[in-house]
């Protein structure tokens, strides 16, 4: 009886320390730029790409006047990113695959290594909003093995 006791502490340990591992992991791909809350123009429900994250769902691509913010819904913002960029910091907006998986809108700034993608069925109708705002925008999707390829094509 006690065995079965401490292995349960133990897979309780264990799945903790995974979970904040986890949020630890998504929270180094946050960019916070001290934009306002507010509610957006327009936005998309999709998931999220980037370092150490890959979610299907759970995630908003929103546009303001200023710029994107892309966020977790309240249930998943423990592990979606925040991640916020005014529209002149972005140097191109890109379409990405990894194999298996839809398209994602791979948004990277302007003489930096940071970037995050958003995974949507509706790239097609997110890259015009974007040209709107003068962003570039790359419609050839890029097919990619990791994710980690992204970030070593932007040093």
């Amino acid at each position: 009886m006690s065995l079965e006791i401490a292995l349960a502490v133990v897979l309780a340990v264990l799945c903790a320390g995974g979970l904040v591992m986890w949020a630890r992991l998504a929270h180094s791909n946050s960019r916070a730029i001290g934009m306002p809350a507010g509610e957006p123009d327009e936005f998309f429900w999709g998931g999220v790409m980037c370092r150490y994250v890959i979610t299907s769902g759970l995630t908003r691509l929103e546009f303001f006047d200023w710029g994107v913010r892309l966020r977790g819904v309240a249930i998943s913002r423990w592990v979606v990113p925040t991640w916020e960029a005014k529209y002149d910091e972005l140097a191109i907006a890109s379409l990405v695959a990894l194999p298996q998986s839809r398209i994602a809108v791979w948004l990277r700034l302007r003489g930096e290594s940071t970037a995050i993608a958003f995974l949507s069925d509706r790239t097609s109708q997110i890259l015009p909003v974007l040209e709107k705002h003068g962003v570039p925008v790359d419609k050839s999707v890029t097919r990619i093995r990791r994710v980690e390829e992204l970030y070593q094509a932007t040093q």
